[in-house]
């Protein structure tokens, strides 16, 4: 009975530090209580890469180190706060070298084939198509919801939906195609769920993005550039499928919209 009393309270501190953990804003949280997959409202662009890029050394919480390897390179006599070890990573000189290892970041992840300047013919979609790094979660919900928000023009095609005038390269025609084409390819491979089956796989189709008005197409595509851009993804970083820490701003007070909307 004591034994399992002390599982128990052992279960509930955790739930605990963990429910504290989360109050937090990321610059105050114990680095390894980050879930970019979550609803989080904590603030900071760079800081939230950051936070889904490193975690605690197993067995040596005080030791940081990048998600997928098992050297640290930050060993402290206690444990550190996300926005302490970036900063400490980003001035210390004494961790100059680890700098370079937030640099030439692969872009993408899964089967990544040739980069697709067209829209291929015949093309067969597999649950591999390559995805963007994990870490970049907050971009892919951002350019999720001007999807989510375009979608409007599909019950009223004069519903006003703004483009980028300014501070990008144009978006040819065909590139809008392009980009219409592989949203929709997302859009395909992650089915909805049907209604009271959330989770569960669905036959029901994914919103058809071609239908949309060209207009909002367009700004649909010049948005998604504009996204990338605001994470230091320029269209040199998308051809050579790197991305660096460094090149995206810290915006220090950005929230992701997704997490405004369902955290309101």
């Amino acid at each position: 009975m004591a034994g399992v009393w002390f599982a128990s309270s052992a279960y509930g501190q955790e739930a605990s530090s963990r429910e504290a953990q989360a109050q937090l804003p990321l610059s105050q949280r114990d680095v390894g209580w980050f879930d970019p997959t979550r609803i989080d409202p904590s603030p900071g662009r760079r800081l939230r890469v950051f936070a889904a890029l490193v975690r605690p050394l197993d067995g040596n919480i005080n030791a940081i180190t990048r998600q997928g390897s098992r050297e640290p390179f930050i060993s402290a006599r206690r444990r550190m706060t996300y926005g302490e070890a970036l900063q400490a990573i980003y001035t210390s000189p004494k961790l100059q070298w680890v700098r370079a290892e937030f640099e030439g970041l692969p872009l993408r992840v899964g089967e990544c084939k040739e980069l697709l300047a067209s829209i291929p013919e015949n093309y067969q979609r597999t649950p591999r198509d390559p995805d963007l790094h994990p870490a970049l979660q907050d971009l892919a919900d951002e350019i999720n919801e001007d999807i989510r928000e375009a979608l409007a023009a599909l019950d009223d095609p004069h519903a006003y939906y703004a483009g980028v005038d300014e501070g990008i390269e144009p978006v040819s025609d065909e590139h809008v195609k392009l980009v219409t084409w592989a949203m929709q390819r997302e859009l395909d491979r992650e089915l909805r769920p049907a209604e009271g089956q959330a989770g569960m796989l669905s036959s029901l189709p994914a919103a058809p993005l071609w239908e949309l008005p060209w207009h909002v197409q367009r700004a649909l595509a010049e948005r998604r550039r504009m996204r990338f851009k605001q994470y230091g993804i320029t269209k040199e970083n998308w051809q050579s499928g790197s991305w660096s820490l460094w090149l995206i701003p810290e915006d220090t007070d950005y929230v992701p919209r997704r997490a405004q909307r369902l955290g309101a």
